[in-house]
């Protein structure tokens, strides 16, 4: 018989023991007629053979006979389960333990449909009775500890899963108690419970996928590609699986399968596979197959489960708005976002920040506590109890500034924790979700017209979509010889992630190079194999290694200082430079940027109309090359240039925050009303 299975978040590490289908005669009210076995028979042969609307059927007539048939009463629940529909389990299943309370399948199945139903308390107490019934019945200490581990009750679940390893060792059992050591951060022990599961389990692609991500925490990335390269041997549409592993490579500008990788990704999209949507913007021009993406991310890891949206909600003085975030800390989001939470509106504006992400102790976290009236920090609660909260403090319009990048919680925002619900700055796309009612760009970034390629409705911000903070210092310049530079060298920068780099960008870059003499292309130091790769594809395209010049990490203001070092920056496509294009911005060195076609790739172009310099903004890779050896090789241009953005900085609206705070809560406002008058959401223009 097809067994029932209940899927659980990939993160969690092995799926835990669903239901089981064991079933005794034990516990009849009455003696059971010949015909009324035959019927039982037939059901459970329809059943087994996947007929479940025969075996329902046959189910039901005998239950007709005998309304508290222990055997009839179970395997009918367990076939509403098996179609998803608990509610109507869970009366059946509830019958079944109540008249055959000493079968502890029974009980454990019951409890399953109750931690189905999210009643994780009720479905507890039920496996403790079965436990109860029958000690050694590892299954269920196995679900007590995947339920305390979703409750992030991690120790008691740890010593759940501890019990059902000495009764009855498991892949699953291992693998969940891995998954617990690694949300507590206690790594080399979440390996080694992964190592056994995969001992006793070596085909289960699973395994081999959360092991490659324990091996990347640690920083053995050689062993998570490997990790991955053995989930796809296994199975090549595992979810996420290609897309990790691209991700893994870009990093380290591994491009000896990219055209490859870049087909594949596209391939596993258009064929439903489960991609990582934030890789994907990275690879992908297609706004169209970015919500497609999207879509079946959300399907995959945070289906809608939300209650539907309130009636007609009374009248507030003050607008109940928070801001949903991992990176409230020194993290870009947090540069662009402070002087916007500094500059709200408090008498018109209540505003709370839930953060869900680590508490780094820099300055800037210190700045963001006290920005705001209320700071929740949630990262300990479980998804259910951050939805609790967010409703208690009667939020309004809850703002995502994550989306599907690191650390995100999209499943607090499954949930419907706010009637209105924003995806904003943090992810350069759509969410493709029907629980996220708007996203706020500007025309640049999403074109009318590409408006049906996004899930949420668009709210037109008039400038820029991008805020940015006007507070944000500058450390003291340092001199070229102290970061590596020549002084007569001529300084292209690129300080974008290692993954934004495509060998089609780095051709044009070293063409650049080639074409400008004592010219240098300055890079971020992120990874030691990503700088030697670097140098290598340098060198194959005839351009020295010491033309290349990294920049090791520094704090924010030394970051910014030494931007001022530099000539001319060179962005990326098809993923732009966001805040690092106006961190250059801010600094006072010239942008040179491609227009992309999906938002990731127009994000440039949107902050340079916004500090008034179209002109760095080009159509074509062709175009791009030429005006920036126009630029390189013209002192004149290049001057003016800087000399135009030194006085647009300050007088444009893109470094203007208090403007931009104005139109954001203008645009709060209006999703409000509309949401007061019981319209549904619209895209519209500030």
């Amino acid at each position: 018989m097809r067994q029932f299975t209940k899927k659980t978040d990939r993160r969690r590490g092995a799926e835990p023991k669903h239901m089981t289908q064991q079933s005794r005669n034990k516990g009849a009210s009455a003696p059971i007629s010949l015909h009324r076995s035959a019927s039982l028979d037939q059901a459970i042969a329809a059943h087994r053979s996947g007929n479940l609307l025969e075996a329902e059927r046959a189910y039901t007539t005998v239950l007709k006979g005998s309304k508290t048939h222990p055997v009839a009463l179970h395997m009918l629940g367990l076939l509403h389960a098996q179609r998803g529909d608990f509610a109507d389990a869970e009366p059946l299943l509830k019958k079944a333990a109540r008249v055959d309370a000493d079968n502890p399948h029974v009980l454990f199945n019951y409890a399953n449909v109750l931690r189905a139903l999210h009643k994780t308390d009720d479905a507890l107490a039920w496996l403790t009775k079965a436990i109860a019934v029958s000690p050694n019945f590892a299954d269920a200490y196995l679900n007590r500890g995947a339920i305390l581990m979703a409750r992030q009750e991690l120790h008691g679940a740890i010593a759940e899963f501890d019990r059902a390893i000495a009764i009855a060792p498991s892949s699953a059992a291992f693998a969940n108690r891995g998954s617990a050591l690694q949300q507590l951060g206690q790594l080399d022990e979440a390996l080694g419970s992964y190592q056994r599961a995969i001992e006793l389990a070596p085909s289960n692609p699973q395994n081999h996928f959360v092991l490659s991500e324990i091996l990347a925490q640690m920083g053995r990335d050689d062993e998570a590609i490997d990790a991955l390269e053995r989930t796809i041997a296994l199975n090549k549409a595992f979810p996420f699986a290609l897309s990790k592993l691209v991700a893994s490579r870009r990093k380290r500008a591994d491009w000896r399968s990219f055209e490859v990788e870049q087909a594949g990704l596209g391939e596993a999209v258009e064929s439903g596979v489960a991609v990582d949507p934030f890789t994907f913007f990275h690879a992908s021009s297609s706004p169209a197959h970015q919500l497609i993406c999207a879509k079946t991310y959300v399907a995959n890891v945070a289906p809608e489960k939300g209650a539907a949206r309130p009636g007609t909600p009374p009248p507030v003085s003050r607008l109940r708005v928070a801001y949903l975030s991992a990176d409230f800390r020194d993290h870009a989001t947090a540069h662009l976002m402070a002087g916007i939470f500094e500059e709200h509106d408090r008498e018109r504006f209540e505003i709370s920040a839930i953060s869900h992400g680590p508490d780094d102790r820099s300055t800037m976290r210190s700045r963001l506590e006290a920005a705001f009236e209320r700071f929740e920090d949630v990262g300990h609660l479980a998804d259910e109890d951050v939805v609790k909260l967010i409703r208690q403090l009667d939020i309004e319009v809850l703002v995502d500034l994550g989306g599907f990048t690191a650390g995100a919680r999209p499943k607090v925002l499954a949930r419907r924790a706010a009637p209105i619900q924003v995806n904003y700055l943090g992810f350069a796309g759509t969410m493709g979700a029907s629980y996220i009612d708007y996203i706020m760009a500007d025309r640049i970034v999403i074109p009318e017209g590409e408006q049906k390629h996004y899930a949420e409705k668009v709210i037109y911000l008039p400038d820029s979509y991008q805020a940015n903070d006007a507070r944000r210092s500058l450390a003291n310049v340092p001199a070229r010889s102290e970061v590596g530079l020549a002084d007569d060298a001529f300084v292209y920068c690129a300080f974008n992630r290692t993954s934004k780099i495509t060998p089609v960008m780095f051709d044009v870059w070293m063409r650049l190079l080639a074409k400008t003499a004592g010219s240098v292309l300055w890079l971020l130091d992120g990874d030691t194999i990503a700088r030697e790769n670097l140098k290598r594809e340098a060198v194959a395209r005839g351009i020295a290694a010491e033309r290349i010049v990294f920049a090791p990490h520094a704090p924010a203001d030394a970051h910014l200082a030494r931007h001022r070092l530099a000539d001319l920056y060179l962005d990326t496509l098809p993923y732009n430079a966001h805040t690092a294009a106006s961190d250059a911005l801010w600094a006072g060195l010239p942008v040179l940027t491609c227009l992309g076609n999906a938002f990731a790739g127009r994000v440039a172009a949107s902050i340079l109309n916004a500090v008034g310099l179209p002109e760095l903004v080009t159509r074509s890779l062709d175009d791009y090359e030429g005006l920036a050896l126009r630029i390189a090789h013209d002192p004149e241009v290049r001057s003016a240039l800087r000399s135009k953005l030194a006085s647009q900085r300050i007088t444009w609206p893109l470094f203007d925050t208090a403007r931009m705070t104005r139109h954001i809560e203008r645009a709060y406002s209006e999703i409000w009303r509309r949401h007061c008058a019981g319209e549904a959401p619209a895209s519209f223009a500030v």
